[in-house]
């Protein structure tokens, strides 16, 4: 399905065309705005030495750090749309099917984020309440967005099975499946089991066990085997050479859900927040933008060379893939132009100024966003062994992720045997600045450990009242006045 601008819903939905529609509405949105001001979560976790973002970093606000969840409702009120109108247009149950799991998936999708982000948050169902609502439990919404993926990923075929309202073959892999689904079960899951530490103490009555084999089986639907090479959709790429130059760029066979920008960058402000775009230039400079190569010691984030080193073993190919000629640029005779900073080198494709006085010089990155790989997933089923003492399992998936990159095999003494320590790492590795790092620190617990001062110095209450999330935007209770503002940041409300 091509990525479509928002329709309107005034006169309700005729066709089945009109249901692709909203569901490509929902897509755009997901595409232009989600992300969108999530920087400040994802720096907290970045993998750096150093950054110009202290205050995010350190957990050191003055004042309540509000973002809107706004285009998550959205979302969610487009899915509800199509569960609406779907029995009332006429197709066959196979097409009525397909519309059914993308609408439960987009809405897992959009609840996935907002108890990431934001925690306790407004639960939505299909009947959608004309008054005002308060605010459920982050766990309770966790349940419920649990079951709508898992509806979905029984209601949607696998991606190459995917068809248009006209019966062709979708072109993107923005588009809905089978594949996508499993991989949101597989995170609700996993985050319910995994923060159940900073759960309510009312809350917590649930054996995160049973959540743990519920993410492993999802992952497993997703590889296609119990151990080894992934035998169903998806392939890890053959090399980390090639998750640069093809994986991250889009529409390859271990990209499991994208967000489709190749082509389409006429439908972007430019001159807006681009979740993709600038994030990514927060930390990589030359030689993806044509500026000097002493910019590296003034990004926004910055990671040593010697950091680099200790991070991944010589012969490891992850090093030399994601970051610029690593050799060359970390050698002694080199400081003096890099301050001593490795120059990451994840986004490679670059559009370029046509015409004008600039023409030649960088505009954009000419990339998708890729939300989920492949990588991702054998290194989440891994710590879901791990927790559930499947040793050797865990270990196969951990060592799949090493061999792509030639790096060493597991030995058991790597981390003092803490083998739930050391895939941590290995997802640091693999998935080095595309976003997971705070996610995966807050569900493993190592929040006072591998986060800044201020989330050492936080109390258990503070994590049960929420200061690992954002404080909700002020628009917000204009129109639900029953809101309330999370716990931990109404001090700042007074």
């Amino acid at each position: 399905m091509d990525p479509e601008n928002s329709v309107t819903f005034e006169n309700g939905l005729e066709s089945e065309l009109d249901l692709e529609s909203t569901l490509n509405s929902i897509q755009y949105n997901i595409r232009q705005n989600l992300g969108v001001g999530q920087w400040g979560m994802i720096v907290r976790g970045i993998m750096c030495d150093t950054t110009e973002a202290v205050v995010a970093r350190n957990f050191e606000y003055s004042y309540a750090p509000k973002q809107s969840w706004n285009d998550h409702y959205e979302i969610i009120a487009g899915a509800n749309v199509v569960l609406h109108y779907v029995d009332e247009i006429q197709m066959p149950d196979t097409r009525k099917n397909y519309y059914r799991g993308a609408a439960y998936f987009y809405k897992a999708f959009a609840y996935l984020e907002l108890i990431q982000y934001w925690g306790d948050c407004v639960l939505v169902d299909e009947n959608v309440p004309m008054d005002s609502q308060a605010k459920s439990y982050w766990t309770e919404v966790a349940d419920h967005a649990i079951d709508l993926a898992e509806k979905a990923a029984a209601l949607l075929p696998d991606f190459d099975k995917v068809t248009t309202a006209n019966g062709e073959a979708a072109r993107y892999k923005s588009a809905p499946c089978k594949g996508a689904a499993n991989t949101v079960l597989a995170l609700l899951t996993s985050w319910k089991a995994g923060c159940k530490w900073f759960a309510q103490p009312s809350e917590r009555n649930y054996d995160e066990n049973e959540l743990w084999k519920k993410a492993e089986a999802a992952c497993t639907a997703i590889i296609g085997s119990e151990s080894g090479q992934a035998k169903g959709v998806y392939q890890l790429a053959t090399t980390p050479e090639e998750v640069c130059t093809s994986v991250l760029v889009g529409g390859s066979k271990e990209s499991l859900y994208e967000s489709q920008y190749i082509g389409f960058w006429d439908e972007f402000d430019m001159t807006g927040w681009n979740p993709l775009q600038d994030n990514a230039t927060l930390f990589q400079t030359w030689p993806m933008m044509d500026i000097g190569k002493k910019d590296v010691q003034t990004a926004t984030v910055r990671i040593y060379a010697e950091t680099v080193k200790r991070m991944y073993e010589s012969g490891d190919l992850r090093r030399d893939a994601y970051f610029y000629a690593f050799d060359e640029m970390s050698h002694p005779d080199s400081v003096s132009v890099t301050g001593g900073f490795a120059y990451p080198y994840k986004w490679r494709k670059v559009a370029l100024v046509t015409s004008g006085s600039q023409i030649g010089k960088f505009l954009h990155i000419d990339q998708n966003r890729i939300w989920w790989r492949l990588a991702d997933i054998y290194l989440l089923r891994a710590e879901c062994r791990a927790r559930l003492n499947k040793t050797e399992l865990a270990i196969a998936d951990l060592n799949e992720i090493r061999k792509r990159a030639n790096a060493p095999l597991y030995n058991a003494s790597e981390h003092g045997g803490d083998l739930r320590m050391t895939i941590f790492k290995e997802r640091e590795k693999e998935l080095i600045f595309e976003g997971y790092r705070y996610l995966d620190i807050v569900r493993n617990n190592y929040v006072r450990s591998m986060l800044g001062r201020g989330f050492r110095l936080a109390s258990d209450q503070d994590y049960v009242d929420g200061c690992l999330f954002w404080a909700i935007n002020t628009f917000a209770f204009v129109y639900n006045p029953r809101l309330r503002q999370n716990t931990y940041w109404q001090k700042y409300e007074q």
